[in-house]
């Protein structure tokens, strides 16, 4: 069995790898999708639901963090 100060060093240095990893995740950036309405004949696209953005996506760019915060 490994001793008690070998075990914790690697699980302090997991813990700080899982946190780097989600932080990095976290902070992406990401856009919110182009709405989609469904009719009666298919699904169509809607070119007034889109705000204009200067790279020319969808939605506003925001963080993943914060889409989870305002849904």
């Amino acid at each position: 069995m490994s001793s008690p100060t070998a075990r914790h060093f690697v699980l302090t240095t997991l813990l700080v790898v899982a946190l780097v990893a989600f932080g990095y995740y976290a902070l992406q950036p990401v856009r919110e999708v182009c709405e989609l309405s469904s009719e009666p004949y298919g699904s169509t696209f809607d070119p007034s639901s889109i705000k204009a953005s200067g790279t020319g996506g969808c939605g506003e760019e925001r963080t993943r963090l914060m889409t989870w915060f305002k849904g």
